[in-house]
């Protein structure tokens, strides 16, 4: 009697020392998207009249990057595409983080791409959750909500990691429920060879105008989306990238004026931001 006493004495102790907002995450049934839509659809009716938003890294003013907690606030304040930027770690597990060094989000100077997963699953983020593979949100979520999934990989990479997404993909049979994303055109190549009917958003970053008109009139007509970062897109660029049969993207929303500029000046079909529930509002509030 009185080891039972001491053991129920020893999981009360832990227990308070557990944040509550952890239980309550992994414990809560995930959030489901309001009014979801298929992924064709929202993709082929992207316009200015009616943007995408993509939840950038979750929600990033209030819970660390990639966190179920973002995730979750992201879906509650409105989002129908939350972000995952996925690395391969050293035994070829897919992780989501935006880098590939671990400090900003968990404190700790781990490498994803240098370690195993056995390492990986002792490291937390910032508020106490692990650090999520990508079958861990698939798994989570399921199809209540869409995913827009960035391969991340360091310089001179192969196209291992688009490859590995694909079969992850596959695997969870998210075919139908992402859009993905690469710097790559080798590696956006790859995926796209593995799964034809995903739509691919492809970043870009150039130095002026001209380089951007280049690699526009150049890129694979399987793309869906162009995408450049906010104080890159011109007038002249959009029209450029309408007339050879994309979509447009722009990034980063931080500000109200960032808002403005992407959704009324530029008239983007499709933005990335930190802030989902102000995004929403706008683009309700402009129609």
């Amino acid at each position: 009697m009185l080891k039972k006493r001491h053991i129920l004495i020893l999981l009360a102790t832990i227990l308070l020392f557990i944040p509550s907002s952890i239980i309550k995450v992994e414990a809560a049934a995930a959030p489901k998207a309001k009014n979801l839509t298929s992924v064709t659809q929202s993709v082929n009716h992207a316009s200015p009249s009616s943007p995408l938003i993509f939840s950038h890294r979750g929600s990033p003013y209030n819970y660390p990057d990639h966190s179920f907690s973002g995730y979750n606030r992201a879906i509650k304040d409105g989002s129908q595409y939350i972000e995952q930027d996925v690395w391969l770690s050293k035994d070829n597990k897919l992780y989501v983080s935006h880098d590939d060094n671990l400090k900003k989000t968990t404190g700790k100077k781990v490498t994803i791409s240098k370690s195993t997963s056995k390492q990986l699953s002792k490291v937390k983020l910032h508020n106490g959750e692990k650090l999520h593979q990508l079958k861990d949100v698939f798994k989570r979520y399921g199809k209540k909500v869409h995913y827009i999934i960035e391969t991340k990989k360091n310089a001179g990479d192969n196209a291992d990691t688009e490859k590995a997404l694909a079969k992850e993909v596959k695997k969870y049979k998210m075919t139908n429920n992402i859009i993905m994303q690469d710097e790559s055109i080798p590696g956006i190549k790859a995926f796209h060879k593995s799964l034809k009917t995903v739509p691919i958003l492809w970043l870009l970053d150039s130095f002026n105008e001209r380089q951007y008109k280049e690699e526009i009139e150049n890129a694979p007509r399987y793309i869906k989306f162009i995408s450049i970062r906010l104080e890159h897109w011109t007038p002249k660029l959009v029209k450029i990238t309408h007339k050879n049969g994309f979509k447009t993207n722009a990034w980063i929303l931080n500000t109200y004026n960032d808002n403005y500029t992407a959704l009324n000046t530029l008239k983007m079909d499709s933005v990335f931001t930190n802030n989902t529930k102000e995004t929403v509002h706008l683009v309700d509030r402009w129609k």
